[in-house]
């Protein structure tokens, strides 16, 4: 389910790629408004354990699928933990997502 402390959402951008194998990560923060959110799923979840991508997404409204992470055996350092049925609920709630899939 959504975390209770859910961000106030306009766009959710779902990120599914590695940011060190695309440029999906850079590109969506680059074109966001500051009230989107940011889904980190996939290989995209990487981002939320390197120190680099951390503080380049600190202040960021963000989360992070848990069970890629868990898939991955990473722990995430930054965002909000988000499961599967708090993704529909999220996506049911704001609207369509915009995917950035490589």
């Amino acid at each position: 389910m959504l975390p209770t402390s859910a961000f106030e959402v306009t766009m959710i951008q779902l990120i599914l790629t590695s940011p060190f194998q695309s440029q999906d990560l850079e590109q969506a923060l680059t074109y966001r408004q500051p009230e989107d959110v940011l889904v980190l799923m996939q290989d995209a979840v990487v981002a939320a354990t390197a120190p680099q991508w951390c503080a380049r997404l600190a202040g960021v409204p963000l989360y992070v699928m848990r069970e890629d992470l868990q898939a991955r055996g990473l722990q995430q350092r930054i965002g909000l933990d988000l499961d599967m049925a708090g993704l529909v609920a999220l996506i049911a709630e704001k609207g369509s997502p915009q995917t950035w899939a490589g």
